[in-house]
């Protein structure tokens, strides 16, 4: 006895004959739709039914016709599965070609994309799918959204990671004991005022120790710290770190470290940074400590190599009377004859 394919139940009178089998024209329906054929013209795919329009891709939704691709037990267009089986762009979610770059965050990207800013906080690309966009200022520092949702924003939060990064920096020798170094969050404007020098093209100023020295006919009359500023939104760990390099500004100045050629200040103030980053064990510190140590600016990424190799010719408080005396970093030879 024939039976129906779709309900088991004997086939008598009309019948539709389908993919080596018989059917009750009621029984014989579309997967996709429910509807019955009817007549109408039909794709088998993995030995089920469809109407032509409703055996769709999964990817896009849309008929599939000609060529597909089998993923997941469903036909696909080749391009929709290219995109689920293949490494997306971070930045354009467009499969990613032969070459293209992977930044120190595990982000794929494709090689095109250059016209996006990078965070001068963590580095990553500034868009929309990235970091849900950012803010670019004027001067070029950009600051993304994923750094501004945790970014140090009111003062009471700036003051109390202050006094904490003073005591780190106490850690290590260099006691600021009761001198003042109030801490302001300022803006781009305010910072670039500040700033003593105006080489940062690799280097974003972030942070600036503010000072007064009154001279009169050679003779030094006052010195006066007025504050510490910091740029307003960075990240908290990154904030720890500007934090600490300004305060090894302040530490030189109240300890009359005077004169210091700007590589050896600012090299010392950014291995203060790399020591404090050294005791963290997090993704962001691993980062600042790559940043750290492949700067190509001139003054913090060299003064910075110079200061840590001088570490392997004396201890750091040895170094500091050394650069307080010589205003400049030691080599193996006269770190010899300064002990002696």
């Amino acid at each position: 006895m024939n039976r129906c394919q779709g309900c088991k139940k004997a086939v008598k009178g009309r019948y539709v004959k389908a993919m080596g089998a018989r059917w009750h024209e009621s029984c014989f329906r579309c997967k996709g739709c429910k509807e019955a054929f009817a007549g109408e013209s039909f794709v088998v795919f993995r030995n089920q039914a469809f109407h032509p329009d409703c055996l769709k891709c999964p990817g896009c939704r849309k008929p599939i016709r000609g060529s597909y691709v089998e993923y997941e037990e469903m036909p696909w267009h080749p391009a929709c599965a290219e995109k689920q089986t293949a490494p997306l762009c971070s930045v354009c979610l467009n499969p990613l070609t032969a070459n293209y770059f992977v930044d120190f965050w595990g982000n794929s990207f494709c090689n095109n994309h250059s016209g996006h800013p990078e965070c001068s906080s963590c580095g990553r690309l500034v868009c929309d799918n990235l970091t849900d966009g950012g803010m670019q200022y004027p001067d070029g520092v950009v600051i993304c959204n994923l750094c501004s949702l945790n970014g140090i924003s009111s003062q009471e939060r700036a003051d109390k990671i202050s006094e904490e990064m003073r005591s780190a920096l106490a850690s290590v020798g260099l006691k600021l004991n009761s001198t003042q170094t109030p801490v302001r969050l300022c803006g781009r404007d305010e910072l670039n005022g500040a700033s003593h020098h105006n080489f940062h093209d690799n280097h974003p100023i972030l942070g600036v120790t503010r000072t007064t020295t009154t001279h009169q006919k050679g003779r030094l009359l006052a010195r006066n710290f007025d504050c510490i500023l910091i740029q307003i939104n960075l990240p908290e760990e990154h904030f720890r770190t500007v934090m600490i390099h300004e305060l090894t500004h302040a530490w030189f100045f109240y300890n009359y470290f005077e004169n210091l050629p700007l590589k050896v200040e600012e090299g010392m103030c950014v291995l203060m940074e790399y020591i404090w980053l050294k005791n963290l064990d997090t993704k962001d510190a691993e980062y600042r400590r790559k940043q750290i140590e492949l700067s190509p600016d001139p003054i913090y990424g060299e003064g910075f190599r110079e200061a840590r190799d001088s570490l392997n010719y004396m201890p750091l408080k040895s170094l500091l009377e050394f650069i307080k005396e010589k205003k400049k970093f030691p080599n193996r030879l006269s770190s010899f004859f300064f002990y002696g």
